[in-house]
């Protein structure tokens, strides 16, 4: 790709293509009026080239929806099962980058799983496949999806309405037998994987030589003497860091810095887009017009919601407002509008709907008959119950305890005789809480339709920290927001940089020139990746990262798209970025160039060590600590397993060798973490022989079995081939 002649601006290059593509225009609008016979056989030779295409899809190898996701293991996954699974799991995700990726693994786990326990003869049975349905052995996966969010507790009634569909053969939804097709699939993978699980833990065995060297080490301890020199105190001297101690040091720390697949590096160039002055002075009209009509209405709560804000059926005490408004409340007039006040990005009015002294905490009891909305027959059923019983605790003839005992149907309470103990404002749903705090009096009953059923409400208790007023409002929000015209110049501004400089370098050098802008760099991404540091998540950074991956993308090039980014809550362009590719890093040990920057402070550190390993010859610690400016500590009470140590830092090189000496004895000099160190052993504490190696041996092996659980997954992982193709279709 050549770069644009130096002098060429964007309007001229724009205004040349123009004028290009009106002659070609006229030019073919004159030939098809001489040659309109021809025009129909293009078109019928294109709708055929397309129906080809399209049963040929991407490389001509086979229809798109043929075409294979990935390969794991041998077993090829089709996009056509990989979509059918995210629109059953994921169809109304927040993030389908982020499930997509949660599906992917799902799939890789599966087929790992599957694969192994397969060579290892282990299946899940006809019978333990419906008892983990809905037997005794419940799935953890059944016991997710059927659980009711409000109680907490599994719907049984639900999976056994299903179990009877299914015994019957009668015909289910086909979105959720769907459903319950990947459920099974889920829940025989976990089988599996629980099966293998415990093979492995079965393979754990702690022999008493460990228990009893791993007490020896947990209790033992010593006091030492040590000098630490700290690196800055080392003179570099002629020391320079070479490429080969660079490559030295990436070799020796080789799971730190290998890569397993190709990685990117992204530059950007990020505009926030912010209001301007007067985008605030005309949102501010926009509020005082809102206000006069938030004044008027009758419905205020739907006018709150209507216009981002907020409408509630509590009452709030002065003290927990904006402290915009927070001294003026208690002088609001009830049914008056105030404001706007600007709460950072926001212009707020506020409503005033009541006023009045309300119960803090209000202790009831309730007698519930449960009721489904909608149902006119069970209303009335549960209406005429409680009715009753309202008469009968009104007499007091019989104990509100022993009614709930007897008739209410939230055994949660019922027992307890209804008790639901103190509960503040909003604990309740609606129609509880108003008459909790707001109708009701202490030592009153009630009746109240929830949408649970009806109720027999019993106020035990009202309790009143203070008996000032507590006030009910409702707010209208408007945001300050970018106006159209703010959002476009910055969009075009941006245009205008990407056109004039299409190579990073380019780039990087004309955003040096600019005052409010500069380049950023990514971390390092690959082919599947949505995210970028410092970038919103979510398609548009997918988008980049594809960029980023596609063919013919060489490092230095900008992408041409000005990439767009919302507000995910009022929807507004609020940034615009302009990225360029600049770097490719490929599989395997990375270049010194890579990664000089990275880790040559820590070379030269080392290399500042190596240097004072072989300075030191005393074993006199003052003579250590006088020829390098630094002092003598003396640490009593040291543990060997200690990972960090007061005035020590995590340095286990240093306890390894004060515990692996004889008492008075001073080590070699020692490189650590931080420094340099020469350590004496001043005295050893021995553990002395342990009394309880059953239990050693049992905390141990538990330990040991849950590493390797936890580590099981990722080692069958190594042990496939995994072919993963996802960049091509997401």
């Amino acid at each position: 790709m050549n770069k644009p002649a130096k002098g060429a601006t964007f309007a001229t290059l724009f205004s040349e293509a123009q004028a290009l593509q009106y002659n070609i225009t006229m030019a073919l609008i004159g030939k098809i009026r001489n040659n309109m016979w021809a025009v129909f056989v293009i078109i019928a030779l294109a709708t055929l080239s397309f129906i080809l295409m399209d049963a040929m899809g991407p490389g001509g190898g086979g229809p798109t929806v043929n075409t294979a996701v990935g390969e794991i293991a041998g077993q090829k996954i089709s996009n056509t099962e990989f979509e059918s699974a995210y629109r059953t799991l994921f169809n109304n995700s927040n993030d389908p980058n982020a499930s997509r990726a949660a599906l992917w693994n799902y799939f890789v786990e599966e087929k790992v799983v599957k694969k192994e326990a397969e060579q290892l003869g282990l299946s899940v049975g006809q019978d333990e496949y419906v008892d983990l349905q809905f037997g005794s052995k419940l799935s953890p996966i059944v016991y997710q999806n059927f659980m009711n969010p409000a109680t907490g507790q599994l719907d049984v009634a639900q999976l056994q309405q299903i179990k009877q569909q299914i015994e019957s053969g009668a015909e289910m939804a086909p979105q959720f037998e769907q459903f319950w097709k990947e459920q099974g699939k889920q829940i025989i993978k976990a089988q599996l994987q629980t099966k293998l699980s415990s093979i492995a833990q079965k393979a754990v065995y702690t022999p008493n030589w460990m228990a009893e060297t791993l007490y020896s080490e947990e209790n033992g301890s010593a006091d030492i003497a040590v000098v630490k020199v700290p690196f800055d105190n080392i003179p570099a001297g002629d020391i320079s860091v070479s490429d080969a101690d660079i490559m030295n040091f990436v070799k020796e720390n080789r799971e730190d810095f290998e890569r397993t697949e190709e990685k990117r590096v992204i530059e950007y160039v990020k505009m926030d887009v912010y209001p301007t002055a007067l985008d605030s002075i005309n949102i501010r009209k926009e509020v005082d017009g809102l206000i006069s009509e938030f004044a008027t209405t009758e419905n205020d709560s739907v006018f709150a919601i209507n216009n981002n804000g907020f409408y509630s059926d509590f009452y709030v005490k002065a003290e927990t407002v904006d402290e915009s408004y927070q001294n003026d409340l208690p002088n609001y007039e009830v049914g008056k509008v105030y404001g706007p006040y600007l709460l950072r990005n926001v212009y707020q009015a506020v409503k005033l709907l009541d006023k009045r002294v309300v119960p803090d905490s209000v202790r009831a009891s309730h007698i519930l008959r449960r009721a489904t909305p909608g149902s006119a027959a069970q209303m009335e059923e549960a209406e005429r119950l409680i009715d009753s019983l309202l008469i009968v605790a009104q007499r007091g003839r019989t104990p509100f305890d022993t009614l709930a005992a007897n008739f209410s149907e939230d055994l949660a309470n019922s027992q307890d005789g209804g008790d639901l103990g103190y509960f503040a404002q909003g604990a309740m749903v609606g129609p509880f809480n108003k008459t909790a705090f707001i109708d009701g009096k202490e030592g009153g009953y009630y009746k109240v339709k929830t949408q649970f059923g009806v109720h027999l409400v019993h106020i035990v208790d009202q309790k009143y920290e203070t008996r000032e007023p507590k006030y009910q409002l409702a707010f209208i929000n408007t945001p300050i927001v970018p106006s159209k015209e703010t959002q476009n110049a910055m969009y075009e501004n941006m245009v205008d940089l990407v056109s004039s400089h299409p190579y990073l370098d380019d780039l990087k050098a004309a955003v040096d020139k600019i005052g409010n802008l500069s380049v950023q760099t990514s971390n390092e991404v690959g082919i599947n990746d949505y995210q970028i540091n410092g970038l919103q998540s979510g398609s548009v950074t997918r988008d980049v990262i594809k960029w980023a991956f596609a063919e013919g993308t060489s490092t230095n090039d900008v992408s041409a798209v000005v990439y767009q980014f919302q507000d995910p809550v009022l929807y507004y362009n609020n940034a615009y970025v302009v990225a360029g590719l600049g770097s490719i890093l490929k599989p395997g040990m990375p270049s010194v160039s890579e990664v000089r920057n990275q880790v040559e402070f820590a070379v030269l550190n080392k290399l500042k060590g190596e240097k004072a390993l072989s300075a030191i010859t005393s074993t006199d610690l003052n003579a250590v600590a006088s020829q390098y400016n630094s002092a003598v500590d003396t640490l009593r009470g040291v543990n060997m397993l200690n990972n960090f140590v007061a005035g020590l830092g995590n340095e286990p090189k240093v306890l390894g060798a004060a515990f692996g000496q004889e008492a008075g004895s001073t080590s070699a000099p020692i490189l650590g973490n931080s420094g340099v160190f020469v350590v004496k052993t001043l005295n050893k504490q021995p553990a002395g022989e342990a009394t309880n190696i059953a239990y050693i041996k049992k905390t141990t092996a538990d330990k040991t079995k849950s590493q390797a659980v936890s580590g099981l997954m990722e080692a069958l992982k190594q042990n496939v081939e995994i072919k993963d193709n996802r960049s091509a279709f997401y």
